[in-house]
């Protein structure tokens, strides 16, 4: 049989043996039901059914009788939120392919339906890839692995028999912990419980019996207390060996899980302990139990179990409520800097400093108060912090991760603050005695640590809290994080469903039917790919648990991805990095990529991969596409980007080598949110099409940031790295076209300040150069006065220096260069209109404002057989790269002998469909030119091929 899909929304089958009497085939099927274009069309190994994919998003799997038999009706599978490329029979289920980036399982039920199965039912939703498109999808002959391959250049792994167990639905799959039978006629009930280990539960009863129990259900009784039958609030060490249990009467209750000393019960709350958590010590017998009392302070106890026959407890600190009104729901104690991070259930963030925690027992004869150190109002808007998670901390640096009941998790960094600054201590006497004024208490709260959602640093006198990143994962909570093997994961729940997601390889490990998060839980893993892990939950009074042991069922493969991602869509900007970051030749070669899937990301460039470079961080704020990237150096290493809905924000860049750093050994970079710039226009459409940056002042932190805008409007902000805030200095509207490019140079002035010169490109095909250096000198000297209203504009833009018409169209690429020698500027252009333009001006003047044209601009009219999308200057402004969409690279010399000319010399292939930029580096004694656009391609080229 042959069949074919049609874009008349049909699928034709034909028996290719039968013929009519013209000798044409017979069409046996005529299958109707789809309502958009057929994209593909599959049989089942049986051929007894085939598979249909379209663009109305629905899979259709059609039952193939015989002519003489009654049509059944198909299978009508909805689920994809795009369009559907592919679908594949793979015995009892189906695998589909989609646009939506997603790779997708279902459950055929026309060859098998269980009792409970719906039509469409979704096994598995895998989401690796990135931006859009699935385009193959591959399955192993043993049908164990399937691999898929996106738009995004990755090429991942799914393990296909361990569907059933990443998606769990029924009670069947799950184990009910029934605790042991009493003689009692009063049945026992579950009142709280801790999952210790993966096989290993601690239980407290309703009759007050503290229990452990194993898979099988096999329980031990540790301790039996009835003042623990009402209420139990329970916790339990990060290594399993502690449970501490808090009554409705304030006593706390230390059981070793191990029964390596008997149980300590100490009356250390007047009231209610509603909370209870326990953090571990570099020495394995010490712990620090954090207990807190209803309507009481929250105290900071020390367990030391060194000598088990007699082990000491002792309150070590009082830790006072922050300004407002929080409940603490989390937390982590950082014993090397002597911190405590804890998250609210009202959203704050809240950081003790601590005095020593490993001061001996006679310097701690009293209980210490302490106040909050730091205090980040709604870090997760309005909803909780669920949890802290740490990574690396030192006495110096301490980076950790929230999780919150938004969806997000933020990652922040703790470093010690040397800049010395006289910030006043946060003690009780002293908030008690000081009397100030309206603005010196708020300086003086600002001071303390004090900060509100927007802000993404808080500095005191000891520590500096940044926040790094932020990202949404999900539409329902996100209760916990987990670090293992240098991969993130995440816990949470949505709608009734727990979930556990791996954020560093982007993909769901496992789902489970639980009820929803409103329930007492844990879970514990030790492995990324869960071989090996434990969900345990109360339904009803009833412990179940989800025990998963899949170390020899993983699929037959180590690593999910074979091949990393890059981009999901068009990348629009690129930009190497090494010559703002280092000065060391040596140093490897790293550059930033950005486009229409709004994430910024950072790769090194590594020869001895397979791909010639890894990815080392990956950003996502941007709400929609980025068009621009640019570097500056002032204070510190600052990155630009902009783009569509008018954002240009900033990112502080630190990049380290690891020491003994060896051939393929990956750089640490962070890239800090830094700052946003405010929005000016009324039209939420604008977009910041191009940037240019200057650090007019490196010592003092100050650069200028020049846009262009989609409205015509050119505007040149001030940034301010110590305010970490944008000013307007100056803006204007004289192209009253589309803004498309942007570029500056600086001509040294010995006399005085430095001449600046702006130059812009329009969708009207002019070229227009600005000089208002005086103004930009000007502003800078006052910039509280700037700051004070940052959006009122200091200057203006009002007629340019000079203007030019190289381009019938649109100025895709603006490129210039100043030639100190004869003081002279080279301006190359790439239109819309496949032309590229170069144009060489004289300056008569270094102080007044006289740009002299040399000549006409030389125009080679065919330069490429599309429009021309980059263009960059190499070896030593002597030559010039241009690519464009017709996939050609070619390198012309400039020649100035009269004028100035652009001779051809080389040409290459580049393998990257709609090339949209293009940046260029001299590394290693060659060239090296990146282009991006639906993809990515990097060349070398020698110094003298460019001659």
């Amino acid at each position: 049989m042959l069949a074919s899909g049609t874009v008349f929304n049909e699928v034709h089958v034909w028996k290719i043996m039968n013929r009519n009497k013209e000798g044409d085939g017979i069409v046996t099927h005529q299958l109707k039901g789809h309502e958009g274009v057929i994209f593909g069309v599959r049989f089942s190994p049986d051929g007894q059914m085939l598979a249909s994919v379209s663009d109305d998003r629905t899979i259709r799997i059609w039952p193939l009788k015989e002519e003489e038999e009654e049509q059944q009706n198909p299978l009508v599978i909805f689920g994809h939120t795009a369009r559907v490329w592919d679908c594949q029979f793979v015995d009892q289920y189906l695998i589909s392919i989609s646009e939506d980036a997603t790779c997708r399982v279902w459950k055929n039920t026309l060859v098998s339906k269980g009792e409970g199965d719906e039509e469409g039912d979704c096994l598995a939703c895998w989401e690796g890839h990135i931006g859009k498109n699935v385009w193959s999808c591959a399955v192993s002959p043993e049908h164990q692995i399937v691999a898929t391959g996106g738009q995004d250049a990755g090429i991942r792994l799914w393990s296909f028999v361990s569907i059933k167990n990443n998606n769990i639905e029924s009670e069947d799959d799950l184990t009910a912990m029934d605790l042991p039978i009493t003689n009692d006629t009063k049945p026992e009930t579950f009142r709280n419980f801790c999952l210790t280990d993966t096989n290993a539960v601690v239980a407290c009863s309703s009759e007050g019996r503290i229990l452990k129990g194993n898979e099988k259900a096999e329980w031990t009784v540790l301790h039996n207390d009835s003042s623990f039958k009402k209420y139990a609030m329970m916790s339990h060490s990060p290594c399993g060996r502690l449970v501490v249990i808090g009554s409705i009467d304030g006593h706390l209750l230390i059981v070793s899980t191990e029964s390596i000393f008997e149980p300590i019960k100490l009356k250390v709350h007047k009231t209610k302990i509603f909370e209870t958590f326990i953090e571990t010590s570099k020495d394995p017998n010490i712990f620090y139990i954090i207990s807190i009392g209803f309507g009481e302070s929250i105290l900071l106890n020390k367990l030391d179990i060194s000598n088990p026959l007699s082990p000491t407890f002792k309150t070590l600190y009082k830790l006072g409520e922050p300004t407002e009104r929080t409940t603490l729901l989390s937390l982590k104690l950082v014993e090397e800097a002597n911190l405590l991070i804890c998250g609210s259930r009202e959203g704050a963030l809240v950081i003790y400093e601590l005095p020593s925690l490993t001061a001996s027992e006679e310097e701690e004869e009293e209980i210490v108060a302490i106040t909050p150190l730091m205090q980040l109002r709604r870090s997760h808007g309005r909803q909780a912090i669920s949890c802290v998670t740490l990574k690396n901390q030192n006495e110096q640096e301490v980076v950790f991760w929230t999780t919150g009941r938004d969806g997000c998790y933020v990652q922040y960094r703790l470093v010690r603050n040397n800049n010395n600054i006289n910030i006043p201590k946060n003690t009780e006497k002293e908030e008690e005695e000081e009397e100030e004024d309206e603005d010196d208490e708020e300086k003086h709260v600002m001071k303390s640590g004090i900060a509100s959602q927007g802000d993404t640093m808080i500095e005191t006198s000891g520590w500096i809290l940044e926040k790094v990143y932020r990202n949404k994962v999900t539409k329902g909570w996100l209760e916990g994080a987990l670090w293992i093997d240098d991969e993130l994961l995440l816990l949470g729940f949505y709608r009734k469903r727990f979930f556990v997601y791996n954020e560093t390889k982007t993909f769901e490990l496992v789902s489970i039917a639980c009820g929803g998060a409103h329930r007492r839980w844990q879970f514990k893993a030790t492995d990324t790919k869960l071989n090996l892990a434990t969900f345990t939950f109360v339904r009803k009074e009833q412990l179940y648990a989800y025990f998963r042991n899949e170390s020899s069922t993983h699929g037959g493969f180590n690593s999910t991805v074979i091949q990393d991602n890059f981009h999901g869509r068009d990348v629009r900007a690129i930009r190497y990095l090494n010559s703002t970051i280092t000065n060391d030749p040596s140093f490897p070669l790293v550059f930033a990529s950005a486009g229409e899937d709004t994430v910024l990301k950072f790769h090194q460039y590594i020869p001895s991969f397979n791909t010639k470079f890894a990815t080392l961080s990956s950003v996502r704020k941007h709400k929609s596409v980025i068009k621009s990237i640019d570097t500056s150096r002032g204070i510190d290493t600052l990155l630009f980007t902009s783009g569509a809905r008018e954002e240009l924000w900033c990112w502080k860049l630190e990049v380290t080598m690891p020491t003994h750093m060896k051939e393929g050994d990956l750089l640490d970079l962070n890239c800090l949110e830094w700052a946003v710039c405010p929005t000016v226009s009324q039209v939420i459409e604008t977009r910041i099409m191009d940037i240019t940056v200057y650090a007019i002042d490196p010592s003092r932190g100050l650069h200028l940031v020049g846009a262009g805008y989609s409205d015509s409007t050119v505007r040149i902000w001030l940034f301010n790295e110590k305010s970490r805030q944008f000013s307007l200095v100056a803006d204007g509207s004289w192209h009253r076209r589309c803004l498309l490019q942007m570029d500056h140079v600086v001509i040294p002035n010995e006399q005085g300040n430095d001449r600046i010169l702006f130059f812009t490109g329009a969708t009207d095909g002019r070229v227009a150069i600005w000089d208002i250096s005086q103004q930009l000198h000007a502003c800078i000297q006052d910039v509280d006065g700037l700051e004070a209203d940052p959006t009122l504009t200091a200057a203006k833009f009002d007629e340019p220096l000079y203007h030019y018409q190289p381009h019938q169209s649109g100025v895709n690429c603006l490129q210039v260069a100043y030639n100190h020698d004869d003081k002279s500027l080279i301006i190359v252009t790439g239109g819309e209109d496949n032309a590229l333009v170069a144009a060489k001006f004289n300056i008569t003047s270094l102080e007044e404002s006289d740009i002299v044209p040399c000549g006409k601009p030389y125009s080679i009219l065919d330069a490429h057989a599309s429009s021309v999308t980059g263009t960059c200057f190499i070896n030593n402004n002597k030559a010039v790269l241009s690519t464009s969409t017709d996939q050609r690279l070619n390198i012309w010399k400039i020649n100035e002998d009269e004028g100035i000319r652009l001779d051809w010399i080389h040409g290459s292939f580049v393998d990257v469909p709609d090339a949209s930029t293009m940046d260029t580096i001299e590394y290693g004694g060659v060239t090296h030119a990146a282009i991006a656009g639906i993809g990515f391609e990097s060349f070398k080229i020698p110094l003298n091929n460019s001659q």
